[in-house]
């Protein structure tokens, strides 16, 4: 746990290793985060979505490393 660094602002996934995303469910929104997180993250970088039911590959092809884009789901349970 000690090498997990949460950040907040898209100037500092450039180190990062793994970057999930979980912004609003919409494909235009989706798109426009994916597209700004591949112009500041690292090459290798493994780039997340959280999305529960959106096309991974229709994100995917808003960066230029489709190859290294994957869909991620994960809930808090219910109370």
């Amino acid at each position: 746990m000690a090498l997990i660094n949460g950040v907040v602002g898209i100037e500092n996934v450039s180190n990062a290793d793994l970057i999930i995303e979980a912004a609003f469910e919409t494909m235009a929104v989706k798109k426009e985060a994916f597209g700004k997180i591949d112009q500041y993250a690292k090459p290798g970088a493994v780039l997340a979505s959280n999305t529960s039911y959106l096309n991974i590959n229709e994100i995917a092809s808003s960066t230029k490393r489709p190859q290294d884009v994957l869909g991620m789901h994960f809930f808090s349970p219910p109370t």
